[in-house]
């Protein structure tokens, strides 16, 4: 698309939460991200979802990895095999 276009086109909420992964891991072209940033700087829905994304992306870099209790554990490889083989 034409950069001129891009520039000057409305986004919808839509389109703004379709492209948001690719926009937090810094991936598309600079005119995509430049229209993102231009619709979360004055839409308060699409805001808050990039800014709780944003906290929950730090939360997760921070984290601490931590060992899984046994029974749990247990209680989560029966649940996948459940759902993996179909049943």
């Amino acid at each position: 698309m034409d950069i001129l276009k891009m520039k000057h086109r409305m986004i919808s909420c839509k389109e703004v939460l379709a492209n948001l992964s690719s926009y937090v891991d810094e991936e598309g072209s600079a005119e995509l991200r430049q229209v993102l940033e231009e619709h979360i700087s004055w839409c308060r829905r699409c805001r808050v979802v990039f800014d709780t994304t944003g906290r929950m992306m730090k939360i997760m870099r921070d984290a601490e990895p931590f060992d899984v209790p046994l029974g749990v554990s247990a209680r989560l490889y029966s649940r996948l095999e459940t759902v993996l083989s179909g049943e």
